[in-house]
Parts: structure tokens; sequence; C-alpha cells
């Protein structure tokens, strides 16, 4: 027996320490040393062994378990362990996102359909642009108010404000409209540029008049004027090419280059969820990459011309710069892939700087007016740079549909007969 004792203490090793457990916070620590390692193994005894026993203070004992240190361990952490709730697994944050875009994306396509079939060119020219005008610049300016912390500006502030949208509303939207009243273009002319100056006037007047005018506020002031001005020739400018483009070419100019850049903005989403790696302008608009701009571009251009056609089918009767083109006409193909590049390759810097312009005001959206969109302006914001461009490139290719170019479309009618 003290043999069998001795090989035991041997293979386990000179201490052999058990931890008998007691109450929280106390405890007493047995430790059983054997003899010496000597190689005299059959002399040691178990009561020449020494048992030292260290004692924290005040123990309190508890009744021991016959059962083994396994089972115990098993039941203590069955006991403590705590119940863990079934968690829900979460939606994927680009697919929640992605949802929330959709419905009101549909919502307002729906709504812009409805006013187009009730209204038609008048419903855009005189109610819709003028409104999104209008709305723009109330949030373009609103951002740079709430970041100057321009919230309690004084009354005549707010007039100079709206007198400089006025202005600009005059001399291009009301301009191309015709007018105001029987006003002829040059009275109208002169009248704008008498709503110019009196703007000049009520700026330089107002710095002076500022009884705690320096430096600092005349900085401060001029660099929100640069901002308001900034948005009124950047989106109620541009965005008036919407009326000239309607007058001269029709409505399917307009909403042809809208609808191709909606889809270049939804491929670039595509594309960069499922392809995105390489960042396109990470420090101005983070979720953008090269994947997703060239993604885009391949299919805007590639959707151009199959959606041009299927303006010149839908528009044959009454269009009027999609009756020069005609269907058959190769000039189809190339109005569609001139159009198509310009809203791949230029149209989404529209929409950067936009992202600049939040960036450096600390906003994350210009409105909350369309749920999962933003405002106006995130949404139009690569709009209004294609609207200049539209116009521009068809009066270069087209020019105005004269009384001449009346005749033109007359002799092919006839030939096509």
């Amino acid at each position: 027996m003290k043999a069998a004792v001795s090989i035991l203490l041997f293979i386990l090793g000179r201490n052999l320490t058990v931890a008998i457990p007691f109450a929280p916070k106390s405890h007493v620590l047995y430790v059983i040393r054997g003899g010496s390692d000597s190689g005299q193994e059959d002399k040691a005894d178990i009561s020449s062994s020494t048992i030292e026993t260290s004692v924290v203070e005040n123990p309190v004992p508890i009744q021991a378990s016959v059962e083994s240190p396994v089972q115990q361990t098993n039941e203590v952490s069955m006991a403590e362990a705590p119940t863990v709730p079934k968690v829900k697994k979460a939606m994927n944050p680009k697919l929640a996102n992605a949802i929330e875009r959709t419905g009101p994306a549909l919502v307002m396509l729906g709504a812009i359909s409805l006013l187009l079939k009730f209204t038609g060119e008048k419903g855009l020219m005189y109610g819709l642009i003028p409104l999104m005008q209008l709305g723009m610049y109330y949030e373009s300016t609103g951002i740079v108010e709430a970041y100057n912390k321009m919230s309690n500006m004084k009354m005549e502030v707010k007039l100079e404000k709206w007198w400089w949208f006025a202005t600009v509303f005059a001399s291009t939207t009301l301009r191309s409209l015709g007018g105001i009243g029987k006003l002829s273009g040059s009275v109208m002319d002169l009248v704008c540029f008498g709503m110019v100056a009196a703007s000049l006037v009520m700026a330089v007047v107002g710095m002076a008049s500022n009884q705690a005018a320096g430096p600092e506020k005349f900085r401060k002031y001029l660099g929100e004027i640069a901002a308001f001005h900034f948005a009124l020739i950047f989106l109620v400018g541009q965005s008036s090419f919407w009326i000239k483009t309607i007058q001269s070419f029709g409505m399917e100019w307009v909403l042809f280059p809208a609808l191709l850049v909606v889809v270049n903005d939804t491929m670039a989403y595509v594309f960069g969820v499922l392809m995105g790696k390489h960042k396109l302008l990470p420090r101005l608009s983070p979720k953008k990459t090269v994947e997703g701009f060239v993604g885009a571009g391949i299919s805007t251009c590639a959707i151009a011309v199959p959606l041009l056609k299927l303006f010149v089918k839908h528009f044959a009767e009454g269009g009027k710069a999609l009756s020069v083109v005609g269907e058959g006409s190769g000039g189809l193909v190339k109005h569609a892939l001139v159009i198509g590049l310009y809203t791949s390759l230029i149209s989404p810097f529209g929409g950067f700087l936009a992202s600049a312009v939040k960036r450096a005001h600390g906003a994350k959206d210009f409105g909350t007016l369309i749920p999962g969109h933003g405002g106006v302006v995130d949404r139009f914001d690569c709009q209004v740079v294609t609207a200049p461009f539209v116009f521009l490139y068809l009066k270069m290719c087209l020019g105005s549909l004269s009384p001449v170019l009346e005749e033109v479309v007359e002799v092919i009618e006839a030939v096509a007969v």
C-alpha cells in the first residue's frame, strides 16, 4: 500500500494541489507534498508527507459533495448558464436600403406619369419644373443656414435671399415661359436687369448698415451669398433649360435623358453592391466605386438606343424632333449614344458635387421630402447637369423647328410614303 501511494505521488509530481470549494470569497487550500524524489520511493510514507493548510479569512465551509468533480462542474455550468434569447437575423443593410428606396421611387414615377397624362407639356413647364426649382433652392440654402446657425435670420436678410431667387427665376424660367403678362422680350430683359441692380444695392447697404460689422462678419456674409448664388446658377439656371427643350424639341427629349440618368444611377448602385471593390472618390462620396461607375456607363449606353426607339414609336404622332431623326435614320443611334455617353460620364459629377456640398456642411441629405432618397436635390442633382447639354446638342444638330425645318420634315414624310 505504501509503495502504491509513493508511485502515485511520483507520477503526479512533487506537489499535488487539491482545491476544496467553500462559500464565495473564502476557501481552504490543501497542499499535499510528497516525499523526496531521491529515488527512495519505497521508504516514503504517507505519514511523513506534510499537509500545509492556507486558510483565507473567515472561511465558511460548505457541505462536501460525494459526486465527482466533473459532474459538479456540469451541474454548476447548467445552473448558472444564462438563457440566450433567440435573435432574429437582421436583414442585409444594402438590401434593406434598396427596399426602402424602391417604394418611394415607384410612387414618384407614378405621380409624374399621371401629371404628364392629364396635363402634358404644360404641366411640366408651368407646374413641376418651377416647383422643383423652388424646392431645390430651399433645400440647398437650408443646409448652409443650418451649418452657419442662421435659424434666427433677420427679416431683411430673408427677404434678400428670396429676392435673389425671384431675380434668377425671372431671368431664366419666367423669361422662357414668355415673361410677365404682355411685356415684350426686350422689356422683360430690362426688368430682370433692374432686379439684379436692386440685389446689388441691397447687399452693399445691408453690410454697411450693420453696427457690429467687421472683416469677420463681411467674410461670413459674402461666403453665404456665394453659396446662395451658386445654388441659383447650378440648380435654377440649368434646370430652366428643360423648358427651352420642351418648347423647341418636345417633351420626349426631356423624358429620354431623364430616364437614362435613372438607369445610370440604378445600375451604379447594383454594380457597386455586387462588384464594388475600388473607391472612386472616397473623400467626397465613399459609397461610389469604380466598378459601379464603369458598369453603369456600359449599361446606360446599351439601353440608350432601344429606349430612344421606344420613344420614337410612342411619340410618332405629334412629335417634333423625333420626326426629323426618324426610326430608320442613322442619326437616331448617334443621338442616343451621344446622350448616353454624357449621362454616363458627366452627369454623375453633379451627384459628386452635391455630395461635396453635403459633406462640407455636415448634412446627410438635402431634405426629407422623399423617404429613402432625401430631398429634391438628392434626386435631381444629376438631372440638372444633363438639361443644358441636351438642349444645346439638339440645337446644334437639329436646329429649332423653324418653318424651313417644317418643310424638310414634310419632304422626308413624303419620300417615306
